[in-house]
């Protein structure tokens, strides 16, 4: 489960969901991602409080356990504070074409678990005030009937188009202010082009380097490569990779890629944290908050995701040269994301990188604590206040 709320501060104000394209909209820009093959819940509280937006993805709510799940999911919102809601379920990206008896299938046997579940946990009052499945580029809403019997009765509207992200308010908005726009993930040869060309060496583990000052160099380097400069027969694009090179040697030593998370947690705080004790303050003190640029889409969170695509790159091929060294820094850029992906209250997305964990490093000894703190949860201190 993921969850998200505007950014502590922030200007943003999240549109009331009865109009579902703007729902939809809004929610992708909170989650910096395109909401895909999920339900989203959005809770408000009272006047002026942040309102609170998580995702879970359908699969859970398919899965055996899924009532367990999905009362977790609600129990987030009544321990946020929050005193009404709406909800979406998102088929596939909302767009894409599937067969309509699956749609309509999926409509009644979502609908139902989330309404039913919802009517026995939430309290008495605690207005569900939409509910909507969107698929196909059409939006349905869904409501409780009267029971006709034993049987659960759902009342669900016609479908009616859905507007393109690209024409709701929530959008225009967003340029407006020049806030970059969430764009459906693509791929991007010439960073495996960089990943095949990675020239790694072994990093003592004692090694004096500056793993802050190597990543700046990194992260400048990527915005070079990925605006073309030339191929391997450029020297710039050799330069480049080295710099790429320097810091993937140095985060495959524990060590050094625990130093670039404490980093990433420094960053915008008053003081460096606690090296030993970050998990633990992170988890007991709330004034830790996570700057804009380690939050999901942020320049620092984004240029760990494209060091992890380098890396996986160096990974594939075990005829690559110090293809040991590629796969001890992919553990560790991994290790990072998730543990940035879980401060930001993302569980899903962070659950979601520790499977990748599990089945590509099965003998990880990180992975079962961060499968325990993604999989629980267990909650960063911190929360956005108005």
């Amino acid at each position: 489960m993921t969850t998200n709320t505007p950014p502590a501060g922030s200007a943003r104000r999240v549109l009331h969901p009865y109009d579902p394209s703007e729902f939809l909209a809004e929610t992708r820009i909170c989650l910096r991602q395109i909401p895909t093959d999920c339900l989203i819940v959005m809770g408000c509280g009272e006047s002026g409080q942040p309102p609170v937006v998580t995702t879970s993805e359908l699969s859970d709510l398919l899965a055996p356990g899924w009532a367990d799940r999905l009362e977790q999911h609600l129990e987030l919102l009544l321990s946020r504070g929050c005193r009404r809601a709406s909800a979406m379920i998102v088929v596939g990206d909302g767009d894409g074409e599937l067969p309509e008896p699956v749609v309509e299938e999926l409509t009644v046997r979502l609908s139902a678990r989330f309404l039913a579940t919802a009517a026995h946990l939430l309290p008495d009052p605690f207005p569900l005030e939409s509910l909507w499945l969107v698929a196909n580029a059409q939006c349905r809403q869904v409501i409780r009937g009267e029971p006709d019997g034993d049987e659960e009765r759902l009342l669900v509207s016609p479908p009616q188009p859905l507007r393109p992200f690209q024409e709701t308010r929530a959008a225009a908005d967003e340029v407006l202010v020049g806030r970059s726009i969430p764009q459906p993930p693509r791929d991007e040869p010439r960073l495996e082009l960089v990943g095949r060309h990675l020239h790694l060496t072994r990093t003592a583990l004692d090694a004096a380097v500056d793993p802050g000052e190597l990543f700046a160099r990194a992260r400048d380097a990527l915005r070079r490569l990925r605006a073309g400069v030339e191929g391997p027969a450029d020297p710039r694009f050799v330069t480049d990779c080295e710099h790429i090179s320097e810091l993937v040697s140095a985060v495959a030593v524990e060590r050094l890629h625990w130093e670039l998370l404490a980093r990433c947690v420094d960053r915008g705080n008053a003081a460096p944290i606690d090296r030993e004790q970050l998990l633990q303050i992170l988890v007991r003190d709330g004034s830790w908050t996570p700057d804009v640029d380690v939050c999901a889409g942020g320049e620092w969170y984004m240029a760990i995701q494209q060091l992890r695509d380098v890396v996986a790159a160096g990974c594939a091929d075990p005829a690559l040269p110090n293809h040991g060294i590629a796969r001890e820094a992919w553990r560790g850029l991994t290790a990072i994301l998730v543990l940035l992906a879980w401060w930001n209250h993302r569980f899903a997305t962070a659950g979601g990188l520790v499977d990748e964990l599990w089945d590509r490093e099965p003998a990880s000894t990180l992975a079962p604590l961060l499968a325990r703190m993604t999989d629980t949860p267990i909650f960063p201190a911190w929360w956005p206040s108005p």
